[in-house]
């Protein structure tokens, strides 16, 4: 009996040091592997990334493009056309024309100016408004782009809405993209021009009031600054996309334009009238490179016929685009520097 005793007391102090050493075995086998595969110093050395402040250092995406919108251009059609009507120079129609021009351009935050002149012809005064948006990387230079406000009541009461509500809202709607976008090379100043027209009762060589008063008005200096003109008339209406001029001034703007507006189905015109159509003449007697963009042929200008119900708006979008295009991404610092 005692015998079976110690043999008992034997095995169960084997059993219990056994038992210990699997332990210690148990830690030994669990802390090696770790070192072994380095596991635990990978963790720490890439933590899990912080998305907040991955979502805040995200950088933003890239401005919008402001597009020419054709519908907004077409309301101001309607309004110069429709709600305003006549237009003659130096009227109270002609005034209102060229306050709504004025009350736009200051929405879109340029300050715009009136350049107020006498229509002795006409025996009143008459206006050119003028606003500018800084060029951003040749602001020294720039391309005046212009319309007539007045219209001409020949066969009848004449609302004006080809010739030239749809040169002013191109104008206008232009100079709102452009000031949204800032992608402009050279400076660009918007110049919308008073009695561009035949003055009623007046001579062969009564008309382009305003723009002659422009350019005459002209420092020196000034004058040097301006590259390029650009005269925006009557481009509602018509199947042929034209770009024109007298030929009076070196050709370089008139060859970007082709350039340029080959794809939209532009092609060339001589303005061969004897004092010019448009109110680009003063600026080529001048020496200055000059264009007039226009649609043409349209048989109801300067009578009661020239609605805003007749203007074809597809016309005036692609004047648009093509004006804004040519400015933001063709007119580029080289190609500018082909007009200096």
């Amino acid at each position: 009996m005692l015998l079976l005793l110690i043999l008992a007391v034997s095995l169960l102090s084997s059993v219990v040091t056994g038992c210990g050493q699997v332990k210690k075995n148990d830690k030994s086998v669990s802390e090696e592997p770790v070192r072994e595969t380095g596991i635990a110093e990978s963790a720490a050395v890439a933590p899990l990334p912080n998305m907040e402040q991955a979502t805040a250092t995200r950088p933003p995406p890239p401005p919008q493009v402001v597009g020419f919108d054709a519908a907004r251009a077409m309301s101001h059609v309607t309004y110069l056309a429709d709600t305003i009507g006549q237009r003659e120079e130096a009227t109270a129609g002609e005034g209102s024309a060229a306050q709504y021009i004025q009350d736009r351009l200051a929405e879109y935050g340029y300050s715009p100016v009136q350049q107020v002149f006498p229509i002795s012809a006409a025996g009143d005064n008459s206006r050119n408004v003028i606003a500018a948006l800084p060029g951003g990387q040749k602001p020294e230079f720039k391309i005046v782009i212009g319309a007539h406000m007045d219209a001409k009541s020949k066969s009848g009461p004449c609302p004006g809405a080809n010739d030239n509500a749809t040169g002013c809202a191109v104008v206008l709607e232009l100079a709102r993209v452009l000031s949204s976008n800032r992608r402009n090379v050279p400076t660009v100043e918007f110049v919308f021009f008073g009695g561009e027209e035949m003055a009623p009762g007046g001579g062969q060589d009564d008309h382009h009031f305003g723009s002659r008063q422009y350019v005459a008005g002209l420092t020196p200096e000034v004058r040097s600054s301006i590259r390029g003109m650009i005269s925006v008339d009557m481009v509602g209406f018509g199947p042929s996309f034209l770009v024109r001029n007298m030929k009076k001034a070196p050709q370089a703007l008139v060859n970007l334009l082709l350039e340029y507006g080959r794809a939209r189905g532009i092609s060339y015109l001589a303005d061969n009238g004897s004092f010019g159509l448009s109110d680009h003449e003063p600026f080529e007697r001048a020496g200055i490179p000059s264009a007039w963009i226009e649609y043409r042929n349209d048989e109801r200008i300067h009578g009661p016929g020239d609605t805003s119900a007749h203007i074809d708006s597809s016309r005036v979008d692609n004047t648009g685009q093509f004006l804004q295009g040519f400015f933001e991404e063709y007119l580029t610092p080289e190609r500018l520097s082909v007009l200096l």
